[in-house]
């Protein structure tokens, strides 16, 4: 197969299917290579145009539409860079300044 496509993240290709092996076979088979992981049960958004092939034919082109998901994971990374781990007083370490410690006191 001469396919002209640049594999990259992102995006993709779907051939047209000019032997079906059934009736209720897909019309279109094709790949994309993705640049973001996903989640089961989360939506994968994508965008297609149809081209031409150097063979006549058509594939449809595919595009990660991934901008909602990253513009999301920017602002949780911007907020994570922002959070201050705070110790609790409870665990402080509790010092009195009416004791006063002199190594000389001590016997050894």
């Amino acid at each position: 197969m001469n396919n002209q496509h640049r594999e990259m993240p992102g995006a993709g290709v779907a051939f047209f299917e000019e032997e079906k092996k059934s009736e209720k076979g897909p019309d279109f088979k094709g790949f994309i290579v993705l640049e973001m992981d996903y989640k089961s049960g989360e939506k994968l958004k994508f965008a297609v145009w149809q081209r031409p092939t150097s063979k006549g034919t058509t594939l449809l082109s595919f595009k990660e539409d991934n901008w909602t998901k990253r513009k999301k994971q920017e602002e949780r990374e911007a907020y994570q860079a922002e959070v201050v781990e705070v110790t609790p007083a409870y665990k402080k370490p509790r010092v009195d300044s009416r004791i006063a410690f002199d190594n000389d006191d001590v016997p050894f």
